[in-house]
């Protein structure tokens, strides 16, 4: 396993009441997507707001996986309510 850590290293943040470190301990074999996911969560834990986070990183969708998968779930609900049907 890996770490992807945050950490704040300016002495001013010692009266902060903000998160001073973020570690996220995360697999060693993650793809590109799987990373991205990481890194809005660590934008997303520092305080960064949802629209800044989806302009910087855009959409978090993958495309086709989440359509194949959304067909295949359609096409078994409708098996089960039409069991005739193909």
């Amino acid at each position: 396993m890996a770490k992807l850590i945050f950490k704040y290293t300016d002495d001013l943040l010692e009266d902060c009441r903000e998160a001073s470190e973020i570690e996220f301990t995360v697999p060693d074999d993650m793809n590109i997507n799987e990373f991205k996911v990481i890194c809005v969560r660590l934008a997303s834990s520092l305080g960064y707001h949802s629209n800044s986070i989806q302009k910087a990183f855009g959409d978090l969708d993958f495309g086709e996986e989440k359509d194949e998968e959304l067909k295949q779930l359609l096409h078994e609900l409708n098996t089960r309510r039409n069991p005739t049907k193909s």
